[in-house]
């Protein structure tokens, strides 16, 4: 059996990657105040874009991972990480403060979480996303960029796969909206797969074109765990 890279999703931001070894990379984890039952789960690394009580609750994994949290460039257990800067608004930062947008590689596969994304701090940085394999992108609104917004930048991007978060399930406590306004927004442009938990995939597996895979997170069948 072929040994591929697992997706899960745990709901608003909360992803794991896992590669073909084994080693696991954690980002953004939620507290109580998002979801009342908070997943078990363990990583190696973990990312965090900013300081929020929905996106920054590291004691939720298991497995004392390094954690990375700043903006730049760096190698953690053999990955490489970059983080850019950028605004959790679209007002320069000064209605929600800054967000950081991590890329990294893990089995020849190109991600990018962009956080609780607002605006660029740099026009350049945008650039530097472009065609990425697979893009976790924040769609609800509110807080973030909405559904209309993240379906042109993922229009600008070119990711090979892009996936929505920061969107209400039917047991998020935070006030966002649900994921059928972003379904709604694709209209023709693009068709959406949709998947509970999460998929695995090969670099090779990757589509050639952009391709929307909507996740749901319920925790009890999750088969990665």
């Amino acid at each position: 059996m072929v040994s591929k890279t697992k997706i899960t999703f745990y709901g608003h931001s909360m992803f794991v990657v896992e590669s073909e070894k084994g080693l696991k990379i954690g980002m953004d984890p939620y507290d109580e105040k998002v979801k009342s039952k908070l997943p078990d789960v363990s990583a190696d690394i973990v990312t965090v874009s900013h300081s929020h009580f929905d996106h920054s609750n590291i004691k939720l994994f298991k497995g004392n991972p390094e954690i990375i949290k700043e903006a730049g460039i760096f190698k953690v257990k053999g990955i490489p990480f970059t983080g850019y800067s950028s605004f959790h608004d679209n007002n320069k930062g000064y209605l929600r403060g800054k967000n950081i947008i991590f890329k990294f590689e893990i089995d020849e596969i190109v991600f990018v979480h962009l956080g609780d994304f607002g605006s660029f701090s740099d026009a350049k940085i945008l650039n530097e996303l472009k065609n990425t394999d697979i893009l976790f992108i924040p769609v609800g609104g509110v807080f973030t960029i909405n559904s209309k917004e993240a379906l042109n930048l993922i229009k600008e991007l070119k990711p090979k796969i892009a996936i929505p978060m920061h969107f209400k399930e039917k047991d998020t406590l935070v006030d966002v909206d649900e994921i059928n306004y972003f379904k709604n927004s694709l209209q023709d442009f693009m068709i959406a797969k949709e998947v509970d938990n999460g998929f695995e995939i090969t670099k090779e597996e990757l589509p050639g074109s952009t391709e929307i895979r909507i996740i749901y997170s319920f925790l009890k069948s999750n088969p990665f765990v």
